[in-house]
This record gives C-alpha cells, sequence and structure tokens, in this order.
C-alpha cells in the first residue's frame, strides 16, 4: 500500500485526461446511417476500452488502499471495482467481440450483450463513488468539497457517456470536469490513507 498511495493520485490524472480523450473521439464519431461511420464508431470505442482499463486498475488501487489503511468505504471501493469491470468487459465484449468476428457492433450479438453490462456498470459506479463520499466524512484531513468532488466523479463520468451521443462541444464540459474530478477523488483517497491512524480496528473499513 505504501507504494500504491502516492501512485493514486497519478493513477486518477492519467485516468481523466483517457477518458476525456476517449469520450470526445466517441463523440466525434456518431453512428450513422453508412458503414464508414459505424467503423469509425467502432474505432473509437475500441480507444475508450483503453481509458476503461485505467478506470478500472484506479478503482482496484482506491479499494486496496482504503483496505490496507483501515478507514471506512472498503464495500463501496469495491463496488466501485465491480461496476469499473461491468464497463470494461461490456466495452470488450462489444466492440473488440465485433472486431474478433469481422463485424460491426450493431450487427453483432455481443453488440447488445456488451451494452446490457456497460450501462448497469455505470449504475453501479455512481452508486459506488457517491457511497465512497459519504464514507469519507469519517475520513481524517479530507474537506468537505473533496467529498462532494469524489461523489460528483460518478456523475460526471455518466454524463460523458451521455452527451457524448450529441457532439464534442458538448461532452468537452463534462469531460474535463470528470478528468478534475478523478484527480480529486484519488488524492483525497490518498491523503486520508496517509494521515489515517494505524490503529483503527480493521473492521471499521466495511463501514
Amino acid at each position: 500500500m505504501d507504494r500504491q498511495r502516492p501512485a493514486l493520485p497519478v493513477l486518477a490524472l492519467l485516468t481523466g485526461l483517457t477518458w476525456m480523450g476517449a469520450v470526445l473521439l466517441v463523440s466525434a464519431n456518431h453512428k450513422g446511417i453508412s458503414p464508414v461511420e459505424d467503423l469509425a464508431y467502432d474505432r473509437a470505442n475500441r480507444v475508450h476500452t483503453v481509458a476503461l482499463v485505467f478506470l478500472l486498475a484506479t478503482a482496484v488501487v482506491m479499494y486496496r488502499t482504503i483496505r490496507a489503511a483501515a478507514i471506512p468505504g472498503g464495500r463501496p471501493a469495491m463496488v466501485m471495482v465491480v461496476g469499473a469491470v461491468l464497463m470494461a468487459v461490456g466495452n470488450i465484449v462489444s466492440f473488440w467481440g465485433a472486431l474478433l468476428v469481422g463485424q460491426q457492433s450493431d450487427q453483432f450479438w455481443g453488440g447488445l450483450v456488451g451494452w446490457l453490462l456497460f450501462l448497469p456498470g455505470s449504475l453501479v459506479l455512481l452508486g459506488a463513488l457517491i457511497g465512497l463520499a459519504r464514507a469519507g466524512r469519517r475520513w481524517p484531513n479530507v474537506t468537505r468539497m473533496q467529498r462532494w468532488s469524489m461523489g460528483l466523479t460518478g456523475v460526471l463520468l455518466s454524463a460523458t457517456t451521455v452527451t457524448w451521443a450529441m457532439s464534442p462541444a458538448v461532452t468537452l464540459v463534462p469531460a474535463v470536469l470528470a478528468a478534475f474530478a478523478l484527480l480529486t477523488a484519488g488524492t483525497t483517497v490518498a491523503r486520508a490513507a496517509a494521515t489515517s491512524s494505524p490503529h483503527v480496528p480493521a473492521a471499521a473499513v466495511n463501514n
């Protein structure tokens, strides 16, 4: 945990930047009425896989950091990992599965399956980050603004997946805010873990 904790803000920042770039790319390549447009949309979503992998890595490191520091929030952090897994698997099934069989995602049966994994995953992630923000009320050295920012991370990530169907100009604002919110979330968890008492009972982690 000692090695992971300082790296968490950096990992969260990388996640935010890759997420911002990926959702803007997807927004710039909508599904259309031509096969060329649909192919560009699939390619953009394969780039989004990178951001989802970073998001999963960030969730895992957050969970491990919280558990090792014995601070409240272990359960919502684990739920966050589950949500990130569902989103990543849904994306991979939809777009890499379609590539594997030589089809486009809207023609591939896995396209619907992937969406049915990705959408619940994004909702699970949203709930987990709100739960983590609530747990942060009992973290040391954490301000109310930092807790609110952590809860808003889930809202902003969800907003980017909604607005990318509109235009890059509309997606830009929530994407930039999501990048900052992810950085704040990573920094907040790392700070709380660094200043927590080593004598906190392990049972408190699951509160």
